[in-house]
């Protein structure tokens, strides 16, 4: 809230507006952090961990920080001083702090979240108890509960301290501190919960809710433990003493089950305090009463009791016996009581508040859930559906009606749902006449199908013939055999019974067969489900387990022995009836081995030990205790009764669980509980017994145990038979006599021959067991018993097999009659049973993870069915029978084919380690069979493709019928039929090599004729594409396969949509649904893919369907993650390009000695990068770029930054590949040329980025060309691959060392390194620098090697003469005598371009132009030879009439004498000229001139000659510069022509005084400063030659200026205004007021880009010269006149002005009146100097030249002078920029005798601002007013306001930066014949024979001399 208050403004008194709602902002926060947690709180214990740190965040707000937050008792803790305070004045306290108190859902938030707080607390407890399989971490010992109590109590502490009405809280806190052992607050709570709105002074009030009523009973029974009469007299407990809660509430009384409770009960009362309640009150026990005085009716009373409501409470017992003993013969067997209780346990109320209730993992809801789900589970699985099944199978109504369910007639097929013809249409049908057969019309539909069923069955029967397997057949048998209608014979019969039966299901498919097909369980028809067990195992089982019958001649138990004491104990003692069930079966289970029990004893205890045994359990821990602790003497006695109740327990358990039990699995469940409690503690009792081990107790226990371990279902045969052996062996050696157990109905008697009846047993039956058992725990034995049996090969040698799984003979030796028995047996056994059997074996070896053998299993199986399918049973069985079995048989043969087929493509590699020759023929038999059984339907689905048969309109063939299921799963079921013969043929293959001489092939075409055959129909997107994958997978396999990519190619096309383009057959949609490209893929195929890109040229490549494919591909790889070793290799790579060009590393590349630090990259990637991945991504980018029709700068570049980033990437993994670095070089080639073609702004500005392009080139280049050295192979492609790498390598050599680039690249000045010497410290280059001479050497080296291999490549030979010639003429410049020696000779550089020229392609047609560079360049050197004299004139005619382009059609020419030499040159350029149609070659143009003009011996007609000859082609009438570029002209020699002829052409026109073309060729030259090299001096020397010119036409001296230095202002004003007026005259003409125009707009035009000093002074010249010749001989003006006769009066009364103020002060009358002034005169004043400056003149002259009228030009202008600034602003930014440019203060004087200048200059210097407060007062205030802003810069302001040409604040506001005002440098000679002199002797050296171009044109020797500091300007 903001406390800033205006101090003028008045508070109000009341401030209503200014709330502060800080509070309400931090209670939101709060309560949406509370709302976040218990939303994560209600997801349950998942969420619990995001819950508590939810809850964390809580706790932080600020509320909790508030004074309302602290509860009271915290307050005074922290501070006691407050104790004593009134709680009034705390209340204040509060509110005080709080404001005006805090929002009414502040306590509510705190309520809550403490409460819920301590709730998710005790939720975590109870997760973590209740999961106790969580792990070791989340268990909680005692420690850890109480803390985690402590927390969950003290969170409702502080909830009901914000509210205490909540009576549920202060029950869950009374638990909470119950759980503590705080009885008190424990007790404490329940009253407040009692008393929470009740009034405690009224009588007798019900409580008004239910959570009152549990607390309210709570407090009862706490109040009853404690004996609390005081309390339980109160009113308020009155309610809850005279009513009782029902028995259905009170088990939700307990908000917390699964914490303890110890406030139940009282610790440590005494024995006679006891003694003295109970006999205060004897009435108050709970009365038990028997109905006979036996043991037997007070064991059903006791257990009547424990029923009862009030159940196992602690209230004192007391019993009641008759005295008439009656004795009761009870008609129910003791093993239905015993189910009948066990039953009736689970229904049971009282059950749950038990102790052994509390331990049952039911006790919780979220276990009851748990419990629930696995009931549902269970009773659906063993309830019989099969009924349920039937019906629901035949009447499952759709939710989309047919016509006829709907009660709708069905119509016909023009009223179906498909469109009406119309009446014209079907009249025609009708009354056409059969012109076409149908079934030729649907043979021709079918002849593709039939040709690919015939090549696929002809192919694979072929294969299958070698095996010795002919059950395929072809194609044409099949045919026959589905055609007929009548058998011909059982053996057709046999062979096609299935097919034809398919046949028919299909033609009459129903929903009975739907269902049929649909509900088979695959696993029943197999057997390897529980449900298809044997069913009379069990009853052989139960017969089995029935030993033999023996009485016993033990005395019964006695019913009345010892009760009356009994009683008697109980009634003098105060024993709750827990204590008196204990007692009761303590008493009688002592004569459980002596005595025989009756029935209703046995049932009594049985009872009383189910119901009661967490109570029993309890008390017998207590009691085993206290004698080990005490040493009682009734230790032995309780060993006995653990030992007797482990006994009964399992005679309970053993009964409910046999198998025609129906107790529930929840009695199972908890009885099997009970009874492995009741094992481990009798465990811990006989361990810790110091007796003999061989006692009868001990071998009761170790029998007890045996038979505990061995009766349930997971232990195996076995084991079982190890146990009782070894029981029967312990037995023996103890050596004792027989034990009967009478009591016990499971285990009767302990003795030897009972263990031996229990081995014999298990013994007997162990053949059937491990037959039928369902489990598989031993799976070896399985195995050891039924390989002998289904596979006869395994017992005995000699086996003569019937059927695979059938006997051998009977008659075998050394065979067991038990196995010749099961052989016969089988034989003549049902398919379901041999199944079965296989079924077993099969889970017997996936048990031991033998893959092989259960492969091997599930073919098998497959044999068995298809076998069954040519049975006799089956053929001759009725044909709905029979059909019906057919359906469940392709349902279990459909799950076989899955797994078989699944094993075998996944673990191909050890699958068939076992299946051998008769294995193979036997499966393949079998394919085959199932193959010819499947076609009948794909042939039937054709028919019904091509309309010939019609299919039946209801809902079963509908489209989304069941009959299109039924197709679609045969479909797949034939698709992995053919897979799986496949992988059978395949191994066949590898075993019987002999017989497949070229198997790679085979497989090959067996794959495409099945993918062929499969495709036709559609169906290899059939079972997940499992045909295409597999297929996919062996054709990457068999890559060495002639034609490759015709097998594969289809394949891809139909999994990913990808095309390779290349092969004999086109791709078909074979209607696959496309899927992503996967990365292992590209891996597999990435190599063949390089190979067939690499067949075709690149150019095609990107125009092919390959293309899209690559990339499709490196999409799916993705870009390549870079590591360490990665970076470190392109850290040096990049390292390395920088660095400067070695001499040493060139010549070594020769050797291949040249290589970069490199590291070894393993990535995911590199086997991509292996085999050259990258770089055709690289290539297929970089021929894009190339393929590109570049007509300007822009994004064309992108595709070639891309190929160098593969390039570079593809030599981070490996720096051996030369092509590679030759690629990349070509793409520094290509940046250097797209930076260098389009504009000369890099070569003028932004050379050092040139030269690091270059180095970049070159440097790769050397690595390219030392790796192939080494790595490069010897085919013709590399050979040629290589020669255009030396052709390039040189050309990038020569290019560097020619202009523009003037070999920079090979400079070292930026590489030094320090020395110490003699003189000190200094710099020395790291190595020698490279030579010109020695460059051109290396690079006609290179020339050469790549003639080796291309010798008919004219641009080869024409570079090399040219670098010969380059040798020729720069030899005598080296200072190495031995490179002197290689000069090389006159012949061999004109041998080089002889040979050119005779290898230049000729023109095709006369459309063609022809190459006419070699034929120049000859023509161009031999004249050079000859003007040198290296070469006789008749020997340089001759060899130049011998070309092709000679002149006179090629007739002999004589050169008598030197004179005729240049004639017959001219003519043999003008004869080329001539071929030059197109003016392309401008070098021929510039040689003619340089010929005709000689600068150094000048003549006019020469030079009007020469310029005739350039104005003819390059430059045009109005000097528009038009030089063409040749194809072969290099990358930035535009530029470099450009300069050439510009600064050429001027000097033609100084010579010719031309000024009007000059002109117009500097406007020119200004508007393309883009195009010229160096192009500050090209511009610098345009504009001093054009000034020169003006100069000279305007008759204008140097130095005029001097006249105005003693001229008065007043004079100077005066003249100046006349010569204005003078100026404003259109008919006025003078030469020199045309020069001054002329130099004011050669200063617009030059914007600074030349300093301006030349221009000024030409203006002060000019100007001066009018000023003297013309100002003063015109007449006066009337402005002049007026301001003369001013300044006379002035004269007369000095500082007496008309504005004097003495003038303006008078009286009324017109008097003045005499006021006393001060003059300023009166002080002395500077008077001004005489004198003009300079900068006085140029702004005269500047308004003079605005007052010139325009006089239109005879000729319109092409544009508008308004575009012509715009124009030459876009070339003065790309020209100004930092370049250093020639110094422009030159010599501006033509003659001496000016020293008096300097000293004018500095005086108008110190009058500067004098002269400028008077010039605001005489001149026009526009133009004052920007010379007084600009300073020094006036002049071009004033031209800026004039012209409207640039707006303020351009760049051309700095026009004038360097302005006269600054004293110009001494100068010894004039400016112009210096400039011009100079220029001219640069420039005449270039005729010595170096004008010279790289594509046939000439290089001036004037650029070979100049300085490099000349070249980077």
């Amino acid at each position: 809230m903001a406390t800033f208050t205006a101090l003028n403004i008045e508070p109000d008194d009341q401030v209503d507006d200014e709330i502060d709602n800080t509070k309400e902002i931090q209670i939101e926060d709060a309560l949406k952090l509370y709302q976040a947690a218990l939303k994560l709180h209600s997801q349950g214990p998942a969420a619990f961990p995001a819950a508590a740190e939810a809850y964390t965040n809580l706790y932080k707000s600020e509320i909790f920080r508030y004074p309302e937050a602290i509860t009271e008792f915290d307050r005074i803790e922290a501070n006691p001083e407050l104790e004593l305070i009134d709680h009034s004045f705390a209340g204040d306290l509060d509110a005080g702090i709080g404001g005006e108190g805090a929002p009414s859902t502040l306590p509510q938030i705190l309520y809550l979240s403490h409460k819920n707080h301590g709730q998710f607390i005790l939720d975590c407890v109870k997760s973590r108890l209740t999961h106790p399989d969580s792990g070791a971490e989340a268990l909680l010992d005692k420690a850890s509960l109480d803390y985690q109590t402590t927390a969950a109590l003290k969170c409702f502490t502080l909830a009901l301290v914000n509210d205490q009405s909540d009576t549920e809280l202060w029950r869950r806190a009374a638990r909470v501190a119950a759980t503590l052992g705080s009885k008190r607050i424990s007790r404490y709570c329940l009253e407040a919960a009692v008393e929470v709105d009740d009034d405690p002074t009224v009588a007798e009030v019900d409580p008004a809710s239910l959570e009152e009523g549990f607390a309210g009973e709570q407090l009862k029974e706490q109040l009853q433990v404690l004996s609390d009469d005081t309390a339980l007299s109160h009113p308020i407990m009155a309610p809850f003493e005279k009513k009782k809660m029902p028995e259905y509430l009170k088990k939700f009384m307990d908000p917390y089950p699964f914490l303890p409770n110890p406030s139940t009960f009282v610790e440590g009362k005494p024995e006679d305090a006891m003694e003295v309640d109970n006999a205060a009150k004897p009435d108050e026990r709970f009365l038990v009463v028997a109905e006979e005085h036996s043991w037997s009716a007070l064991g059903d009373a006791l257990w009547a009791a424990v029923l009862s409501p009030l159940g196992l409470s602690g209230t004192a017992v007391m019993l009641s016996l008759p005295e008439v003993h009656k004795e009761v013969q009870s008609p129910i067997t003791v093993e239905d009581r015993v189910m009948e209780d066990a039953i009736t346990t689970v229904e049971s109320p009282m059950a749950e508040n038990s102790e052994a209730a509390a331990s049952t993992p039911t006790t919780t809801k979220q276990d009851e859930a748990q419990t629930e789900v696995v009931t549902t589970i269970t009773n659906t699985t063993t309830v019989p559906i099969a009924e349920e099944d039937a019906s629901s199978s035949v009447a499952l109504p759709t939710r989309k009606r047919s016509q006829s369910t709907a009660g709708i007639a069905e119509t016909g097929d023009e009223d179906s749902g498909a469109q009406k013809r119309s009446k014209r249409i079907r009249n025609r049908d009708n009354t056409m006449d059969g012109s076409v057969d149908p079934a030729t019309q649907y043979a021709e539909q079918l002849k593709n199908f039939v040709e690919a069923d015939e090549n696929v069955f002809a192919f694979v029967n072929n294969l299958l013939t070698r095996l010795g397997v002919d059950d395929l057949g072809t194609f044409q048998q099949l045919q026959t055999a589905l055609a007929k209608t009548e058998e011909t014979g059982r053996v057709e019969k046999v062979a096609n019974a299935a097919g034809r039966d398919l046949r028919d299901i299909l033609r009459t498919w129903d929903d009975a067969k739907a269902s049929t097909f649909v509900n088979a369980n695959a696993a029943d028809i197999l057997g390897s489900s529980t449900a298809s067990a044997n069913a009379g195992l069990a009853g052989f089982l139960d017969a089995s387990n029935s030993g033999p019958q023996k009485f016993s001649n033990i005395p019964p138990f006695s019913e009345t022995d010892g009760l009356a004491t009994f009683v008697t104990s109980v009634q003098d003692s105060w024993k709750p009836l827990q204590d008196v069930i204990y007692e009761w079966l303590f008493s009688i289970l002592l004569q459980y081995r002596s005595t025989l029990w009756s029935e209703v004893l046995k049932v009594a205890v049985v009872r009383l030990i189910t119901f009661v045994d967490g109570d029993i359990f309890a008390r017998f821990q207590q009691e085993m205790e206290k004698a080990n602790w005490e040493g009682d003497s009734k230790f032995p006695q309780i060993e006995e009764v653990a030992q007797t109740l482990f006994e009964l327990h399992l005679d309970i358990y053993s009964r409910i669980t046999n198998p025609n039990s129906i107790v529930p699995h929840e009695t199972r469940v908890m009885t099997k509980e009970r009874l492995d409690r009741w094992a481990d503690v009798t465990a811990d009792v006989i361990h810790s017994r110091k007796r003999p081990s061989h006692d009868e107790l001990s071998l009761r226990y170790l029998w007890a145990s045996v038979f505990y371990a061995t009766m349930t279902d997971n232990v195996s045969r076995e084991h079982k038979v190890l146990c009782w052996t070894d029981m029967r062996t312990l037995l023996q050696e103890a050596d004792k006599a027989t034990i009967e157990l009478q009591n016990n109905a499971v285990m009767p008697e302990i003795s030897v021959d009972a263990a031996e009846r229990e081995v014999s047993r298990l013994t007997t039956m162990d053949f059937f067991f491990n037959l039928f058992q369902t489990d598989n725990s031993n799976p070896v034995a399985i195995i050891e018993t039924l390989e002998p049996v289904l596979d006869p090969d395994t017992a005995c040698q000699s086996v003569d097999t019937v059927d695979d799984t059938a006997a051998g003979p009977e008659t075998a030796d050394n065979t067991p009659a038990t196995l010749r028995d099961m052989w016969k047996f089988l034989k003549s056994g049902s398919t379901s049973l041999r199944l079965f059997l296989w079924s077993r074996l099969r889970e017997a070896y996936a048990s031991i993870g033998y893959n092989t053998k259960v492969f091997s299993c599930h073919l098998k199986s497959i044999e068995v069915i298809v076998a069954d399918l040519r049975s006799d049973e089956f053929v001759d069985s009725p044909d709905e029978p029979r059909r019906h079995k057919l359906l469940v048989w392709l349902k279990a043969l459909d799950d076989l084919l899955v797994k078989a087929l699944t094993i075998a493509l996944n673990d191909a590699a050890t699958c068939f380690e076992i299946i051998d020759e008769r294995h193979l023929r036997s499966t393949c038999a079998a394919l085959g069979q199932l193959n010819r059984v499947l076609h009948s339907a794909a042939l039937f689905d054709d028919e019904i493709r091509v309309g010939m048969t019609q299919l039946p309109i209801n809902p079963a063939y509908s489209q989304h019928g069941s009959f299109s299921s039924f197709i679609n799963k045969l479909r797949e079921m034939q698709v992995r039929t053919w897979a799986l013969q496949y992988a059978m043929v395949k191994e066949a293959m590898n075993q019987c090599h002999e017989l497949f001489p070229t198997a790679d092939n085979d497989l090959a075409d067996f794959l495409a004729h099945v993918h062929y055959c499969l495709g036709l129909r559609k169906c290899c997107k059939a079972s997940n594409k499992i045909f295409l994958k597999m297929m996919k997978v062996e054709m990457i396999r068999l890559k060495h396969v002639d034609k490759w990519e015709d097998y594969l190619g289809q394949v891809l096309f139909d999994l990913y949509g990808i095309r390779l383009g290349v092969g004999l057959y086109l791709l078909e949609d074979h209607g696959c649904p496309t899927e992503a490209l996967d990365r292992r893929t590209v891996l597999n195929i990435a190599d063949q893919v390089i190979v067939l890109a690499h067949r075709m040229p690149m150019k095609d490549l990107l125009k092919h369907e390959l293309r899209p494919t690559i990339e499709r591909m490196q999409t799916a790889v993705g870009q390549a993650k870079s590591t360490p070793q990665m970076m470190h290799n392109l850290r040096n790579y990049t390292e390395y390009m920088r660095t400067s060009i070695r001499p040493l590393d060139m010549y070594k590349a020769f050797k291949g000695q040249v290589q970069v630090d490199s590291l070894p990259v393993i990535t995911p990637e590199s086997p991509l990068a292996d085999k050259g991945w990258y770089f055709l991504l690289g290539m297929i980018a970089l021929t894009k770029f190339r393929s590109q029709k570049r007509l300007g700068p822009g994004a064309q570049t992108d595709d070639m930054r891309v190929g160098a980033t593969f390039m570079r990437l593809q030599l981070q993994f490996s720096a051996d590949h030369w092509e590679t670095w030759y690629r990349l070089a070509q793409c520094f080639d290509y940046e250097l040329e797209e930076e260098v073609m389009w504009t000369a702004d890099k070569i003028n500005n932004h050379r050092p980025d040139l030269v690091r392009v270059q180095r970049g080139a070159i440097h790769c280049y050397i690595m390219a060309l030392s790796t192939s050295v080494r790595t490069a192979d010897d085919s013709f492609g590399t050979a040629e691959r290589l020669s255009e790498m030396y052709f390039d390598f040189a050309m990038r050599l020569y290019a560097s060392s020619r202009e523009p680039f003037g070999m920079e690249a090979f400079y070292v000045d930026e590489f030094e390194k320090h020395m110490s010497g003699s003189q000190g410290m200094y710099k020395k280059p790291l190595h020698e620098e490279m030579s010109r001479y020695r460059v051109w050497k290396y690079a006609a080296t290179l020339f050469r090697k790549s003639l080796a291999d291309q010798p008919n490549r004219w641009m080869t030979h024409f570079m090399l003469g040219k670098c010969l010639w380059k040798m020729w003429l720069k030899a005598s410049e080296e200072w190495d005598p031995r490179v002197q020696a290689t000069k090389p000779s006159v012949e061999s550089v004109v041998g080089s371009f002889v040979k050119a020229v005779q290898t230049v392609p000729k023109p095709r047609d006369g459309r063609q132009e022809p190459i006419l560079e070699p034929h120049y360049k000859l023509v161009s050197i031999i004249h050079k030879f000859v003007v040198f004299g290296a070469m006789p004139a008749q020997a340089g005619a001759d060899l130049l009439q011998e070309q092709p382009f000679a002149c006179r059609k090629g007739a002999p020419v004589v050169i008598a004498e030197p004179a005729d030499w240049e004639p017959f040159i001219l003519d043999s350029l003008k004869h080329l000229r001539n071929a030059d149609k197109q003016h392309w070659h401008h070098r021929m143009i510039a040689r003619v001139a340089n010929i005709i003009y000689s600068e150094e011996h000048p003549d006019p007609n020469s030079a009007s000659a020469a310029r005739t000859e350039f104005m003819e082609s390059i430059f045009t009438k109005t000097m528009h510069i038009q030089v063409w570029k040749p194809d072969a002209e290099r990358p930035g020699r535009h530029c470099v022509y450009m300069e050439r002829y510009v600064r050429y052409m001027v000097r033609l026109l100084v010579y010719l005084d031309d000024k009007a073309r000059l002109e117009q060729l500097v406007k020119r030259v200004r508007k393309k400063g883009n195009d010229f090299q160096k192009f500050p001096i090209v511009w610098n020397e345009c504009c001093t030659s054009y000034l020169r010119l003006i100069r000279r036409a305007g008759q204008i001296p140097a130095n005029m200026d001097e006249a105005f230095r003693n001229t008065d202002h007043a004079e100077y004003d005066d003249f100046c205004e006349r010569l204005n007026s003078w100026c404003a005259d259109p008919a006025v003409v003078h030469p020199a007021l045309d020069a001054l125009k002329e130099a004011q707009e050669l200063k617009k035009l030059n914007q600074n880009q030349m300093k301006p000093a030349p221009i000024d002074d030409l203006i002060n010249d000019a100007f001066a010269l009018l000023y003297t010749q013309v100002a003063k001989t015109l007449p006066p003006t009337e402005s002049s006149l007026a301001l003369a006769q001013v300044d006379g009066e002035s004269g007369s009364r000095p500082g007496m002005g008309p504005m004097s103020l003495n003038n303006l002060v008078m009286d009324m009358n017109g008097t003045q009146i005499p006021v006393p002034v001060a003059f300023a005169a009166s002080e002395p004043s500077r008077s001004r100097k005489t004198g003009i400056s300079r900068r006085e003149i140029l702004k005269k002259a500047e308004v003079a030249v605005s007052r010139i009228p325009d006089i239109p030009r005879p000729v319109a202008p092409v544009r508008s002078r308004a575009s012509e600034p715009n124009l030459m602003l876009g070339s003065n930014v790309e020209a100004s920029t930092p370049m250093e440019r020639v110094d422009s203060r030159a010599e501006r004087r033509e003659t001496p005798g000016d020293e008096g200048r300097d000293e004018e200059k500095e005086q108008d210097q110190d009058e500067e601002m004098e002269e400028e407060r008077q010039e605001r007062e005489e001149r026009d205030e526009e133009v004052e007013g920007d010379g007084e802003e600009d300073g020094e810069g006036g002049e071009a302001e004033v031209q800026e306001k004039k012209d409207d040409s640039s707006e303020r604040g351009s760049v051309h506001d700095s026009a004038d930066d360097e302005s006269d005002l600054s004293d110009p440098p001494e100068v010894d000679e004039g400016m112009f014949p210096g400039l011009v002199s100079g220029d001219e002797g640069g420039d005449e050296e270039e005729d010595d024979g170096e004008e010279e171009g790289d594509e046939g044109e000439e290089e001036e020797e004037g650029e070979q001399g100049s300085s490099p500091q000349e070249e980077t300007l």
